[in-house]
């Protein structure tokens, strides 16, 4: 046995800390043939075991075996189920991000191989299903609670035909989608067929503190199913590629957002001076959840060539990541100037600015591998949690953005947005300054 367990679980009520970004780590089923390095103890603790090294070096303290214990917000053992999953990272943030107008963030990170895309997109079965498709469902839902409840209370009155959403005049709920990934630092619309094979902008407006992706499109889903069918188009679109390490690995980051928006019908003048009616749209919430491609080390994966150019790439990005979160972690030495965090970096961390410095809802799952041969990732993987669950939210605007005539497409999300917050299908708004990366 590695640990003894706490007295007390770590983080159960993490949503209502201080904290601003809830870790949660998940363990993946250990293969057969290898041997385990890492036990799970109660709902918050883990431990991973290395071994002495050889050849001379054991003398090294660096080189000793040693185990090494750290607690999370929560843990999820081998045998926890995507229902466990959601239960705790996501349910709660999707709630909250519905009820209280504010957006939330979930997004996986590990290296390759260690269960990321099944966390996030799930398997084949119902009860596999996997963050996403259980967020969209639990959107719906919330909707759903949120309108009876105005039209019980005297507000808004709303009415459900089916599982569409259909509102009165006085105002109504519309979820749009997208979905899109940066491949090469590259960002592709994967629910855009035509115009540009897909090609997007990053777009910052530092004054306002806004980021953007210019020509992402944003599909208006009336329920479920819709949403459902957006997902899978983008998922056949996506970069996936084998190696020796994973079967399907992901070549890039991937972002599935829900922007919800009150869309309300407004007159002005009365008499014969009335004009005609204008849609005044307000944005509400903003959900992403993104799948980070593994890091990844070419000894495991055997890449050579674009590949490895490719895992190069990934790399890159996930070290501009962590590199950001090590700047905005609570530092113990106060001595120590705390430096700017670089999100200009990469594509990803600008697009994740918003989330990593508002008062939005963030949740991260650190996926880890058991078997010995994956220490050295894992053991990374671990620390990277650790850092991230120090960062704490600086007090900031909240989420809120009123768009008259339909909105024009265009502006971004408020301080609590998600990855590429407030992103439109069309350009509109300010001008704006474009990223170069």
């Amino acid at each position: 046995t590695l640990l003894r367990a706490p007295a007390q679980a770590a983080g159960v009520g993490a949503l209502a800390r201080g904290d601003h970004i809830r870790v949660a780590v998940r363990v993946r089923p250990l293969p057969e043939s290898q041997d385990g390095i890492i036990e799970v103890a109660g709902t918050g603790a883990i431990a991973i075991r290395k071994d002495a090294a050889t050849g001379g070096n054991e003398f090294l303290k660096s080189q000793q075996g040693r185990i090494e214990e750290r607690t999370f917000d929560r843990v999820f053992g081998p045998d926890s189920t995507q229902k466990e999953v959601f239960a705790w990272t996501c349910k709660p943030l999707v709630k909250a991000a519905i009820t209280q107008n504010r957006s939330a963030t979930i997004f996986v990170y590990g290296a390759t191989g260690a269960g990321k895309t099944f966390t996030m997109f799930g398997g084949a079965e119902a009860s596999q299903r996997g963050l996403i498709v259980r967020s969209i469902e639990e959107v719906f839902a919330e909707l759903k609670l949120r309108a009876a409840a105005d039209a019980g209370s005297g507000g808004q009155a709303a009415s459900m035909s089916g599982s569409d959403m259909d509102f009165e005049s006085e105002g109504r709920f519309e979820v749009k989608v997208s979905f899109l990934e940066i491949y090469n630092e590259n960002v592709r619309d994967l629910l855009q067929q035509d115009g540009g094979g897909g090609a997007c902008k990053v777009l910052e407006d530092e004054r306002k503190g806004l980021v953007k992706v210019a020509n992402l499109t944003e599909a208006v889903v009336r329920n479920m199913d819709e949403a459902l069918t957006c997902l899978r188009a983008g998922m056949h679109a996506r970069t996936i590629e084998a190696t020796a390490a994973n079967a399907q690995s992901s070549r890039a980051h991937a972002v599935f957002s829900l922007t919800i928006e009150q869309v309300k019908e407004q007159i002005t003048g009365s008499g014969p001076f009335s004009r005609r009616p204008t849609e005044v749209r307000q944005l509400l919430s903003k959900i992403s959840l993104i799948d980070l491609a593994g890091s990844e080390r070419a000894s495991l994966t055997q890449n050579s060539g674009s590949a490895l150019r490719d895992g190069a790439r990934i790399n890159q990005s996930l070290l501009a990541l962590a590199n950001c979160i090590d700047a905005l972690c609570v530092k113990t030495n106060i001595a120590t100037p705390r430096k700017k965090p670089p999100y200009r970096d990469s594509k990803l961390t600008l697009m994740l600015k918003s989330s990593l410095t508002s008062e939005g809802l963030v949740a991260m799952i650190a996926n880890v591998h058991p078997g010995r041969m994956h220490f050295e990732d894992s053991n990374n993987t671990l620390e990277y949690a650790r850092r991230a669950s120090t960062v704490r939210n600086p007090a900031q605007r909240r989420l809120s953005r009123t768009t008259p005539n339909g909105g024009g497409g265009g502006g971004g999300g408020g301080g609590g947005g998600g990855p590429a917050a407030g992103a439109t299908a069309g350009g509109g708004g300010e001008a704006k300054k474009e990223e170069k990366v």
